[in-house]
């Protein structure tokens, strides 16, 4: 009998990787949306389901994976788009643990999405997951996102919470973000370059995310990046490199905070973190340094070796 995951956020960007990756194995996969009749192109042996039906979902299942929240980049920081980045990330957080809660035949496992916000803005501190968080907007707000899924183990579910980096994929996301100007040439460094940018490849995200949910032994906080962060001047550089285009030009600080607000602090502060337990645990990354990692997934090979 084929082992079913369930899955919220799967329409995301981390989430539509994991699904392809499960689906590509022959898994059987439930993606929870609001939308359900919205997602098309589902692969065999996937397929959307509503909230409402989330606690019959998880009855019996082999893991609930919960990546579903308002995205933190979706416009400016007003006070209504606060409340809603908050609101989505605790409902949606709140709803898994009652159908746990309901469940007779509870999945052994929640994975449990967080974020390097946890930590808000540290400077060159080399955080890990025994880091004590950050008190800024993002740091409060990931941290209550973490509290809200406190009970799963009292539940008799173990739980792994992923501290996740900026997960590179062209597609969307980060990458997603800069392409547009960095092949124009305009790709530079944003505000002073010195922030730190703790990266993962997409494809180690999904490896990272499927090792813990394999791993009964494993539980608690769990940082998913590179053991290579680079600066923000660095990425910007050797993205250039890769595309062959310059990457010399800096977009100022002011300009980011006249343009987006609040949300600038998204791109001129950073997280240097090591994860170490994940590292600790025997995972090995496939793409451990930028270059290569940025070569594989645009297709060109690296020129000039690592990170500038």
């Amino acid at each position: 009998m084929t082992e079913r995951i369930v899955i919220t956020g799967g329409s995301g960007l981390i989430g539509r990787a994991l699904v392809a990756a499960l689906a590509r194995d022959g898994g059987e996969v439930a993606v929870v949306s609001r939308r359900p009749g919205r997602i098309r192109g589902l692969a065999a042996g996937v397929r959307a389901i509503g909230w409402e039906e989330l606690p019959e979902a998880v009855e019996g299942a082999a893991a609930l994976v919960n990546l579903a929240g308002e995205p933190i980049a979706g416009g400016r920081w007003s006070a209504a788009h606060r409340r809603r980045i908050a609101g989505s990330r605790l409902g949606a957080t709140a709803a898994c643990l009652a159908a746990l809660a309901a469940a007779r035949r509870r999945p052994p496992v929640l994975l449990q999405a967080s974020a390097l916000g946890f930590y808000g803005d540290r400077g060159d501190e080399e955080l890990t997951e025994s880091s004590a968080p950050g008190s800024d907007f993002l740091a409060a707000n990931t941290a209550a996102w973490e509290a809200a899924a406190a009970g799963a183990p009292g539940l008799g579910v173990r739980s792994v919470v992923l501290r996740t980096g900026a997960v590179l994929d062209p597609r969307g996301g980060a990458l997603g973000k800069l392409l547009p100007a960095a092949r124009l040439g305009l790709g530079g460094p944003l505000g002073s370059g010195r922030q730190w940018v703790s990266w993962i490849h997409r494809d180690d995200q999904v490896a990272a995310m499927r090792f813990l949910l394999g791993r009964p032994d494993l539980s608690g906080p769990f940082l998913l990046a590179s053991p290579a962060p680079v600066r923000n001047r660095e990425l910007a550089r050797t993205l250039g490199r890769i595309l062959r285009r310059p990457a010399v030009l800096p977009v100022p600080a002011f300009v980011l905070r006249l343009l987006f607000g609040a949300m600038s602090e998204l791109v001129l502060t950073g997280q240097r973190v090591r994860p170490e337990r994940l590292l600790a645990a025997g995972f090995t990354f496939r793409f451990p340094d930028l270059a290569g990692a940025l070569a594989d997934l645009l297709g060109r090979p690296p020129r000039g070796g690592g990170a500038a």
